[in-house]
């Protein structure tokens, strides 16, 4: 008798074995190795049998998979009404820059449905420090790749170190990990940890990264930062979104190592909730750029803004503002983008459950 309840126990496992294999075939899921572990990062559930969202209509339906694989997986339900028209927020944007003769570039998208709306936004402008966002992506595929390691120390030259911006430079500190330089590079803007950093990255490799982010700059201009910092095709509010947007649909790196440098970018010191007036519980994973010498005055900040279930990307770029005036302009701008999406999503939820409720 034993004998016999072993083997059906054996058959019983190989049949849950193959429908799970089955599923992970079914809905495209693929294994890939983290480099950064992250507690809240979860797995697709591949317990289930469909693939599709199950509803009293739906449990073994054959699709032709011509719908966005976020609805066969359930991620985004039909009928969302996901935010679609930006057009009234760029018309108070334009407003607001004509009062305050703002000389810049907007461009917001909703991640979730690819809606948005810009002005000037392919317009180009010096990147200043957003130039640190291809070198992290860069150092997280060296990492990724077995080319470099997280723990491994770096060392810090004295012709790295630099008093432009970020305490680093000040420091009698003669190496760092990778990681923690990654961490002072993101969250501080640490132009001596990018200096280091961006020296463990290869030429050929990196330029190829630009050009997919259609990024018009080599980063190597210390000897023509002056000439560098009054060209206007160097990078656009468009291609700062393509390399967000690589990160936030990790294009480029594992999920979890995506997902690490935008909670690095979350977590900087440029306090845009304080100048946008935005609530605590709004995350911005974001990097601002500034460049005051001489006469070039360049103040920027581009960033993902996670409000409820919206993903919003915004990328606002100024040029000859005062400072403290482009940071007001950048935190009122951010604020109208927050309260037209907060809006706009209530009054959808209503109307939708208004339309809900009469079809019934």
């Amino acid at each position: 008798m034993t004998r016999y309840l072993c083997i059906l126990f054996l058959a019983l496992f190989l049949i849950s074995c193959t429908q799970v294999v089955e599923v992970r075939q079914a809905c495209n899921i693929t294994d890939h190795r983290p480099i950064v572990e992250l507690k809240n990062l979860t797995s697709p559930d591949i317990s289930k049998n469909t693939c599709e969202n199950s509803s009293s209509t739906q449990k073994t339906t054959q699709y032709s998979g011509l719908l966005s694989p976020r609805i066969y997986s359930g991620i985004l339900e039909p009928k969302s009404f996901l935010i679609s028209n930006f057009g009234p927020l760029r018309n108070d944007i334009r407003v607001y820059f004509l009062e305050k003769n703002v000389n810049g570039s907007v461009y917001i998208e909703n991640l979730r449905n690819g809606a948005n709306a810009g002005i000037n936004q392919n317009r180009g402008y010096f990147p200043a420090s957003l130039n640190k966002l291809p070198v992290a992506v860069m150092i997280m595929q060296k990492v990724e790749d077995g080319k470099l390691s997280l723990d491994e120390p770096l060392q810090i030259k004295d012709n790295q170190r630099t008093d432009t911006y970020g305490g680093l430079h000040s420091t009698d500190k003669k190496e760092l990990p990778v990681k923690e330089l990654l961490e002072i590079m993101l969250e501080d803007s640490d132009n001596t940890a990018f200096n280091v950093l961006k020296a463990h990255t290869d030429k050929s490799d990196l330029k190829r990264l630009l050009d997919y982010y259609d990024i018009k700059e080599n980063l190597d201009y210390p000897d023509r930062r002056l000439e560098y910092a009054n060209r206007t095709d160097l990078v656009t509010p468009i291609s700062l979104y393509n390399l967000f947007s690589s990160l936030y649909l990790s294009t480029v790196l594992y999920a979890n190592d995506s997902e690490y440098l935008l909670t690095l970018l979350s977590q900087t010191d440029f306090d845009i909730n304080g100048l946008a007036d935005l609530p605590p519980n709004v995350t911005v994973a974001q990097k601002f750029g500034e460049y005051y010498i001489d006469n070039t005055r360049l103040f920027h900040d581009c960033g993902i803004m996670y409000v409820g279930e919206s993903r919003i990307f915004y990328c606002i770029m100024t040029r000859n503002l005062e400072k403290d005036t482009a940071k007001e302009v950048i935190g009122h701008t951010v604020n109208l983008i927050y309260n037209y999406v907060t809006d706009t999503r209530a009054r959808l939820d209503s109307e939708y459950r208004n339309y809900s409720v009469g079809s019934k």
